[in-house]
């Protein structure tokens, strides 16, 4: 029991309810985004998208903090589901600022999709520099980042290879 934290851009989709709500038993899904917080109509169409018995909170990033900080997953299965590497940052840095020194759960990275100016650095996982350097800051908070599509793939610990990721990302050649 507890929580997972996974950023995946697509939030829940199909892959997220047969890969990972039923593998882990999950019982609550967790959607952690400002964007969606304020967006009644993404709520409707998140919450039709998962099986009846599985409870859908959609929470800004604020309420989400509080509720890691309160222990309010400890007596359920939780997934939380956070759409970018800066909206897991700014998750982290709020809890923080309660609960100095506050280690999560390693966090999966799931999918970060295509956009201009993004390198592949995985099959689903797509970065630019902003996220490098997001990466970093996030392992300076002592977050632990894998990188895996389901919850029974071979785990890519990313802050073992951020010099790497940063090569892909600007084009430096591999020595």
């Amino acid at each position: 029991m507890g929580y997972i934290i996974r950023i995946d851009d697509r939030l829940v989709h199909g892959q997220v309810v047969e890969g990972w709500l039923k593998p882990l038993s999950i019982d609550t899904v967790v959607l952690c985004s400002d964007e969606i917080y304020c967006d009644e109509a993404s709520k409707i169409l998140f919450g039709i998208s998962l099986p009846f018995h599985v409870k859908l909170k959609c929470l800004s990033i604020q309420q989400t903090a509080d509720e890691i900080v309160h222990n309010e997953y400890e007596k359920n299965s939780v997934l939380i589901l956070v759409a970018s590497l800066k909206d897991l940052y700014n998750l982290v840095k709020k809890i923080q600022e309660k609960l100095p020194g506050y280690k999560l759960p390693n966090v999966n990275i799931g999918g970060i999709r295509h956009i201009h100016g993004r390198k592949q650095v995985y099959k689903a996982l797509f970065l630019n520099k902003e996220d490098i350097e997001i990466i970093k800051k996030l392992n300076e908070l002592g977050v632990l980042l894998e990188y895996y599509v389901l919850p029974n793939d071979q785990k890519i610990y990313l802050n073992d290879k951020i010099q790497q990721l940063e090569k892909i990302v600007t084009g430096e050649k591999s020595e």
